[in-house]
């Protein structure tokens, strides 16, 4: 693993429970983030774009060799309205335009798009937005499920890129391994 995107992280003692203190952590906040980065390969270089993180998004330029990409990770509140986090979005491609660009979010939203059972409202304007910004969702169908609560399970967790970074991106896929979270590991 290069980097992981991370949204609900547990914090104790101003570290994500669980990660390794030689891992390069970013997060906007620390314990207030609800989205983190981790880095565990000392070959990458990375800087935090401030001005375009904040508790719920953190956006890193990223250095591997000679390529240079934009990761993000970021939460869409389930009970905020989603036009809000869309337009976060919207600021985050902007900031990142004609550099390859991957994002990974818990959207709080469902879709059949990404191999979800329905789709909801705020799933149906996503897809929209996602349409309308060219963009690709790189999620891959599984029997597993992303998110699972004991009322139930989704797939509401997506990973999105530019069609940039499309080609460059190894195959995602749900691991069994388990972790304190209701969101597996993708």
């Amino acid at each position: 693993m290069d980097i992981a995107l991370v949204q609900e992280p547990i914090f104790y003692q101003s570290r994500i429970k669980g990660i390794k203190s030689c891992y390069r952590t970013y997060a906007y906040g620390k314990e207030k983030s609800r989205a983190a980065i981790i880095i565990p390969n000392d070959a990458l270089n990375a800087i935090m774009i401030t001005q375009c993180s904040e508790n719920d998004t953190v956006l890193l330029e990223i250095k591997m060799g000679q390529e240079i990409f934009h990761a993000a990770s970021a939460l869409m509140e389930y009970n905020d309205a989603i036009e809000n986090s869309l337009r976060k979005i919207e600021k985050l491609l902007k900031f990142t335009r004609g550099v390859k660009f991957i994002n990974a979010v818990d959207r709080n939203s469902m879709s059949t798009a990404w191999h979800d059972v329905t789709t909801n409202v705020r799933g149906t304007l996503l897809e929209e937005f996602i349409l309308s910004n060219q963009l690709q969702i790189i999620n891959e169908e599984s029997g597993r499920t992303i998110f699972h609560i004991t009322r139930g399970q989704s797939n509401i967790d997506i990973t999105i890129t530019d069609i940039k970074i499309l080609t460059a991106t190894d195959k995602l896929e749900i691991s069994e391994k388990e972790i304190a979270s209701n969101h597996n590991i993708i």
